[in-house]
């Protein structure tokens, strides 16, 4: 294979890597701009801007990996379908979504993905697991999905990497219009969803300049189970019923001269819910003292800051084809993150307050008073917020070598700095329990939800592609990344919680602190991979690479006693050792693919029963099979079927290996689909998705062996579920029309996210999925 550098408005490592494996459109496509990103470009020569006209080369690359076009993804987005919805039906290795505002427990391969928005990196330290339900679906050109660790964007890759790209300039249709409704199975009025977006783009004559706006407003209405009663609000990750949301995407092109190009993308989300439902806690709170949870959705809530996501990115890029026989790109980027949680229940230790008491020169009988009427107040109803602001930049510049073998070598380096505060709003205790959860009303106290956090993250990066052999290709590459991480002082929640209650009681207390700390890491990591085609339809490859994540500073230490000393062993970065082996190939009218995986890391963050937190070394191996199957029967049908298994485990204290739970391990799920296409190119497809139940860890919890002081966290049980959707696409004289009818069946069950909730925010959090749902959007594009 010989490469060909060509002009790259987002040039990157990553890009280097994974090109020859991606699969492209046809290149009879309508041509477009490439959006300014740092993503999956193609080094190959093509015909056309890569970012749009990816290499056909799908068997070079040793290592999993997928595209989804926007016809995927359109064809799976009416109605209030997420993007951690799309993606949990499409990508193999991801887990299922969770029906949530939140993408927390769906990972891949049982780790951590990481996020990019065009380039932008969305998974930093402080994670509040959005970064899929932050972006409407209409926006989106293609997600790119590389399984699998990496560092080649940093921390936070250590079972995969997915990038979201945002839509291109298309001039010769420069406007669109969409507009949808959505609702339930009885059509309920207050299930009423609807959304409108509009696209503009253009070019100067010159062809130099050229830009795109796209705006989509959306407003949905209540969720309802299979028996068509409202569900509830999840409190613990939120979710989006009655809520408002503006999804902005706006880039420009400048095309200096032949070998220069400049881009700016800019995005902007908001998301606000504005309800009057509110999960029913019960009378005087009962749900909070053992009683079963009703799970009803209770009207009369009062409660002026609702949950809301706020998310704006910035990314600009240069490219230059030509510097001292080097392709240079320069990539410079910002992301500012706000997510408002539900106020939840917070119980808190007065232990801190026996020593008080004893020095009170109290009668035994008061000390019992006083020490019973801490115990029944000490709860706080706090609502949390997380302010995230993230600034870096990437250099990247790539150098071919014409030989016998060629080859293609990238290197460069970047910089991260990422700034995060986390606080409390407080709330009247009184009022909460006399209005059996639903009117909150403010106590004028924030508290500090962890400390303040900077982390500076440094890389220098080199990966070298070549052809070793005829049919051979090899990439071996190499990052070295260094990590400053500063925190400042604060107060322990607890302490400020404490010090109210002693108040009311007129009892003095002096809250602590836990003083400002600074630790810094280096990490070396290495990727080695190796693919060999057996022939032009059929290809094997084997891939070891590695990953690391950074532990969420300000959530390990929020819950730390005053006087705790942040140290490196207690907020030590996790490496990741990944192997893949597998196969690619076509048979007759059959594309298939099959890939065995393998991931270890010795260390796990411990929360301990004295509220400190450890990184303990602690073996974990996760380890499982992926398999896709796609079939075109003629030109009218076809059909598919993919499978992932997946399993993974802990040595516990006495070096037993024990079951990793599911907010870590999908349970088994497989996918079907049967699609119709008419000669008009007319679309009907009916899809299926299955979810496995498993106890594996839940029995080993019973019996696993854990340290004394270590909080130890139940597993649940997992019931498997199957759901059928039916999606269609009609081509009408102007435009088209989508139609999306999920849970087809009505099928009753829980997602494997709220069957886990069960055992760590409780019941009231592991509530019913949605009943059958419908969805339209009709599209114009003009």
């Amino acid at each position: 294979m010989k490469y060909t550098l060509v002009t790259l408005p987002g040039l990157s490592l990553l890009a280097m890597m994974i090109s020859q494996q991606l699969y492209a459109e046809n290149a009879s496509a309508p041509a477009a701009i490439s959006v300014p990103t740092a993503t999956f470009d193609t080094v190959v020569a093509t015909n056309g801007k890569s970012g749009v006209l990816l290499s056909n080369r799908i068997s070079d690359m040793p290592q999993t990996t997928q595209v989804f076009l926007q016809k995927d993804i359109q064809a799976q987005s009416t109605g209030n379908r997420q993007v951690a919805d799309i993606l949990a039906q499409l990508v193999p290795g991801l887990g299922v979504s969770s029906g949530t505002t939140s993408n927390f427990g769906q990972t891949m391969r049982g780790r951590q993905v990481q996020y990019l928005l065009n380039g932008v990196p969305l998974t930093g330290s402080r994670d509040i697991s959005r970064q899929l339900n932050s972006i409407n679906p209409n926006q989106i050109e293609r997600i790119e999905v590389l399984s699998g660790a990496t560092s080649i964007y940093g921390a936070g890759a250590t079972g995969g990497l997915i990038n979201i790209v945002t839509n291109s300039i298309v001039p010769e249709k420069p406007f669109q219009t969409r507009l949808g409704i959505s609702t339930n199975n009885d059509a309920n009025q207050e299930a009423f969803g609807y959304q409108v977006g509009q696209s503009v783009s253009g070019m100067t004559e010159s062809g130099h300049l050229a830009g795109r706006l796209d705006i989509d407003y959306k407003q949905t209405g209540g969720t309802f189970d299979s028996q068509n009663n409202r569900i509830a609000p999840e409190p613990a990750q939120t979710d989006q019923q009655d809520s408002k949301s503006l999804s902005v995407n706006a880039n420009m092109d400048w095309t200096i001269d032949e070998k220069q190009n400049l881009n700016l993308a800019l995005t902007h989300y908001n998301d606000k819910q504005d309800t009057d439902y509110a999960p029913d806690y019960g009378k005087n709170l009962a749900v909070l003292f053992g009683q079963a949870p009703s799970k009803k959705a209770i009207k009369g809530l009062s409660l002026e800051q609702q949950p809301k996501t706020e998310k704006q990115t910035i990314n600009l890029n240069y490219h230059h084809d030509d510097i001292a026989g080097n392709s240079f790109n320069a990539n410079a980027y910002y992301r500012r993150e706000k997510g408002k949680f539900y106020p939840f229940v917070v119980p808190f230790s007065v232990a801190k307050a026996v020593p008080i008491l004893q020095s009170m020169n109290l009668t035994q009988a008061q000390l019992q008073q006083y020490s019973q009427a801490l115990k029944s107040n000490a709860y706080g109803v706090l609502q949390s917020q997380s302010d995230i602001d993230v600034i870096g930049a990437r250099l990247a510049l790539q150098k071919q070598f014409d030989s016998k073998n060629p080859m293609l070598l990238t290197y460069g380096v970047d910089y991260e700095q990422e700034k995060d505060s986390q606080f409390a709003k407080g709330y009247d205790l009184k009022t909460f329990m006399q209005s059996n959860g639903l009117s909150f009303q403010e106590e004028g106290q924030n508290y500090t939800y962890g400390p303040n956090t900077t982390i500076d993250s440094l890389g220098v990066f080199a990966n070298l592609n070549m052809d070793i052999a005829d049919k051979w290709h090899m990439t071996a590459g190499a990052r070295h990344q260094n990590i400053d991480s500063k925190t400042d002082s604060f107060t322990p929640p607890s302490d400020t919680l404490l010090a109210n209650l002693l108040g009311q009681y007129k009892i003095p207390f002096t809250t602590g602190q836990v003083k400002s700390g600074k630790v810094s890491h280096d990490k070396t990591l290495f990727n080695l991979g190796a693919s060999y085609d057996i022939d032009p339809h059929n290809s094997l490859f084997a891939n070891f690479s590695q990953g690391y994540s950074l532990p969420d500073l300000q959530r390990v230490l929020r819950d730390v006693n005053s006087g705790f000393v942040v140290n490196s062993s207690n907020v030590e970065p996790i490496a990741v050792n990944s192997y893949d082996m597998g196969w690619s190939g076509k048979i007759g009218n059959t594309n298939a693919k099959l890939t065995g995986f393998y991931n270890t890391s010795d260390k796990v963050i411990q929360f301990l029963k004295d509220y400190s937190v450890a990184v303990a070394d602690t073996d974990e191996r996760v380890y499982g099979a992926e398999l896709q199957l796609n079939h075109k029967f003629n030109d009218t049908w076809s059909a598919g079927t993919s499978m992932a298994y997946t399993r993974g485990q802990y040595k516990d204290a006495k070096g037993d290996y024990r079951e990793l739970g599911a907010f870590r391990i999908s349970p088994l799920k497989a996918t079907a689909f049967a699609q119709y296409t008419s000669p008009e190119e007319h679309k009907l497809r009916l899809q299926l998705l299955a979810v496995d139940g498993t106890d594996k860890a839940y029995q080993d919890s019973l019996v696993a062996s854990s340290d004394t002081n270590v909080r130890s966290t139940p597993e649940a049980k997992i019931k498997g579920y199957v759901t059928a959707d039916l999606l269609g696409e009609f081509k009408l004289p102007k435009g088209k029309l989508d139609v999306g009818i999920y849970n087809l069946a009505n099928t009753g069950y829980k997602t494997v996210f709220s069957q886990a909730a069960a055992t760590t925010y409780g019941d009231i959090s592991s509530l019913d999925a949605a009943g059958r749902t419908y969805g339209l959007r009709y599209t114009v594009d003009y």
